[in-house]
């Protein structure tokens, strides 16, 4: 590079002179033509010279680029770089010699380039590490071979694969060692940890991470004069250790807050913010608070409202004084709305999820509740919104809105098993944004041993771009039971509203929608000693009822869950024509709660509870309520209590079981990435729940108990889970543990 320069600075000086054509000379494999596109046509100037050498050289096809002169004619006198021939990988055995091939590409560019060579082996080296060879060493030699043309050989030395197995903090006084371990990505050893989430391994690029975590942790527990060293790596008897040497100082409060600069038109900028004078000194709060003050400008139209923290560390007080310093600009109106990125979505199923609209006084509220929609709907990976200033127009801005779209429709088709139903027969037509209309279609064909299902179901969740939702569905359904088989042929019909565009933004999130269900039942196949209900509920029969349900969703991903929570509260009421009257209260509770980092995802929290309560009249008069069979419910299985057989649970007359009008379930999980890339998770999990028949109080002391682990993989042929469960209640006829598996199947 150094004689680049030089040469560049004698041709400026040699050649003030101007040129009337310019010619390309000792290239062999790059084309003149293409060398030439980096010259401005002739006549050149002393600074147009100077700029072709740099471009020249830039490509990186050329090792030297000299500059001649011949006449009135300027020649570039090039070294082409050699070619690399090939590349070899040596010495491995524990690691394929596809996937190093992979990591030691060259690309499309096979141009030699020496400091890529080196960058290539230092990733190799990373490589290896992040698998748990501490000790790898990656050798890269470079051999002409004639034609300017080289081979590239790295030589690797893998050594032994050493665990992490202490991770080590000096000069704790005040700090629990076990909060900073907790907040850092590395972690220690440890059997099971290593086969879920890879711990046990020392990564660099983790460790500077780690660092930053670390002294992130100070600053956020008002050790604002800490320090934190830089891990150092020790090998020892039983393994590496991982030492960091912290200074943690004296722990700082906030002291005085106060704000400089513009002000709210109504209102203090700094109530509801999370610093607060005598408390611990919070950087993250800080910077949290920054933003919300920011917000509260944009509520007033100020898109781009400044809001600097300055603090003063005040050393004999231990205090730390904040300024927040506010320039709030000029209010401004939404001019355009520019949407790009969708190719399939029309502009309007994107607009009508906008909050705010054209021509309105700019709200970052409103600029925040339409990012918010626009990611519920499953149309999009990505969506930003940001206010763009237009040239000129100091009181009107244009808001941006970039979506990346995902996909939204599948077709599979197949051959699944589950644990529960059997061998599966399955096909499957989804589409979420039907023809980028915001409309959705599932078709849905399940044929098994245990079970049968078909499904056409279609719904337009923006009717004519109102917000009324609208759905219709025709299904088929053959449920095999021990002591009988359930055929059910029905259909229904939905509509639903929101409920915050009624009644103000305290019911945001809030739905309220109304099904129409009409369904014939035939019971068949019922064993001789099925219990009494069954035997009373062979033959054929219908059913009309409607369902009102209210709904709250707050669920970031309806895909990948990871936030936010979902609330059901239903009552059906059948008796409207059929030969069925009874009621079926429902209550469901769905949580998602990101816990911590782990790698590409996170430790997620999750609870599902369902709680039912069905009622019916005394069906012959002699003083016996009558829940209909269809409608009872079975516990036991991968989707209700794991642990115990599929539908094994509840009522029971001898072996038969009847299935309970109250039912109970609630599974609680720890989800954890095991290969956040390809869609892999593992989990834990304790399951609670049971089901209780018409006359039976519903004493949540016998609820039966769980638990077990599991993994579950989003595949490219369809979800899969495999599930351990052991029951803790056990009955006569329990085993000892519950294996589910489902493939093929939507769990």
């Amino acid at each position: 590079m150094r004689i680049v320069f030089i040469i560049l600075i004698i041709a400026t000086a040699v050649f003030a002179e101007r040129f009337d054509s310019v010619s390309v000379v000792g290239n062999s494999r790059i084309d003149t033509e293409a060398i030439l596109l980096q010259v401005k046509k002739p006549p050149l100037s002393d600074s147009d010279i100077k700029e072709a050498v740099k471009a020249i050289y830039q490509t990186g096809f050329f090792d030297t680029v000299v500059v001649e002169r011949k006449g009135s004619t300027l020649i570039f006198n090039v070294t082409e770089k050699p070619l690399v021939r090939k590349i070899y990988v040596e010495g491995n055995s524990e690691v394929s010699t596809g996937d190093l091939t992979s990591i030691f590409s060259f690309g499309s560019n096979r141009f030699l380039d020496r400091y890529k060579v080196d960058t290539l082996r230092k990733n190799g080296v990373t490589f290896y590490q992040q698998k748990g060879f501490y000790d790898a060493k990656v050798a890269a030699s470079i051999v002409p071979v004639g034609d300017n043309q080289v081979d590239v050989t790295f030589k690797v030395t893998e050594g032994d694969k050493i665990k992490l197995r202490k991770i080590e903090f000096r000069g704790l006084s005040q700090i629990d060692p076990e909060d900073l371990y907790d907040a850092m990505q590395t972690k220690e050893y440890s059997w099971w940890k290593s086969w879920a989430i890879g711990t046990g391994r020392v990564n660099k690029k983790l460790l500077e991470a780690d660092q930053a975590i670390l002294r992130q942790y100070l600053l956020d527990n008002g050790f604002v004069e800490g320090s934190v060293s830089d891990g150092i790596v020790e090998k020892r008897d039983d393994g590496l250790a991982l030492i960091f040497d912290i200074t943690e100082g004296e722990r700082f409060n906030v002291g005085n807050v106060n704000t400089s600069g513009d002000s709210l038109t109504s209102g203090d900028p700094l109530d509801g913010i999370e610093l607060v004078e005598g408390e611990t000194f919070n950087a993250s709060k800080l910077r949290a608070d920054s933003f919300k003050i920011a917000e509260k400008f944009g509520d007033e139209g100020y898109a781009f409202a400044n809001v600097i923290p300055n603090t003063a560390i005040n050393s004999s007080l231990k205090t730390v004084d904040v300024t927040f310093n506010i320039a709030k600009g000029k209010p401004v109106s939404v001019d355009k709305i520019n949407i790009s990125g969708n190719k399939k979505t029309y502009d309007h199923v994107v607009r009508r999820e906008m909050e705010i609209q054209e021509t309105e006084n700019y709200s970052g509220s409103k600029v925040r509740r339409s990012k918010e929609l626009l990611t519920r709907t499953g149309y999009f990976n990505d969506v930003t919104i940001s206010p763009e200033a237009i040239p000129g127009v100091d009181n009107k801005a244009n808001l941006n809105v970039v979506v990346q779209e995902g996909q939204t429709g599948t077709f599979s088709a197949g051959v699944g098993y589950s644990s529960a139903d059997g061998l599966l027969f399955n096909a499957r037509v989804t589409e979420n944004n039907l023809f980028g209309q915001g409309r959705s279609i599932d078709l849905n064909a399940d044929i098994g041993t245990e079970a049968n299902n078909f499904l056409a179901r279609v719904r337009d969740r923006r009717f004519l771009d109102t917000y009324w939702a609208l759905g219709i569905e025709g299904y088929r359904t053959t449920r095999r039971f021990d002591d009988f088989d359930r055929h059910t042929t029905g259909g229904g019909v939905s509509a639903g509203y929101p409920l915050d565009r009624v009644l103000g933004e305290v019911f945001e999130d809030i739905d309220f929608s109304v099904r129409y269900d009409y369904a014939g039942i035939d019971i068949d196949d019922v064993d001789d000693t099925a219990a009494p209900l069954i035997q009373d509920s062979k033959g054929k029969s219908k059913a009309s009822s409607v369902t009102p349900t209210l709904t709250r969703n707050t669920i970031n991903n309806p895909l990948n869950p990871t936030e936010g929570s979902q609330q059901v509260l239903a009552y059906e009421q059948a008796g409207l024509g059929g030969d069925y009257d009874f009621g079926l209260f429902t209550v469901r509770n769905v949580l998602y709660h990101p816990l911590f980092k782990l790698g590409a995802g996170s430790l997620v929290f999750s609870n599902r509870t369902r709680f039912d309560y069905g009622v019916a009249p005394d069906k012959y008069g002699e003083g016996e309520d009558f829940f209909p069979l269809y409608k009872r419910f079975f516990p036991g299985g991968i989707n209700s209590v794991r642990g115990y057989e599929s539908r094994s649970m509840g009522p029971k007359v001898g072996d038969s079981e009847y299935g309970g009008s109250k039912h109970f379930v609630n599974n609680t999980e720890l989800i954890f990435p095991l290969a956040e890339s390809a869609g892999i998770r593992g989990l834990i999990f304790f399951d609670i729940g049971d089901a209780f028949d018409d006359n039976q109080s519903m004493d949540f002391g016998d609820l039966r108990k769980a638990y077990g682990t599991g993994i579950r993989w989003s595949s490219p042929l369809g979800p899969i889970r495999l599930e351990f469960g052991f029951p803790m209640d056990k009955e006569e006829g329990d085993s000892n543990m519950q294996t589910m598996f489902t493939f093929g199947a939507p769990f």
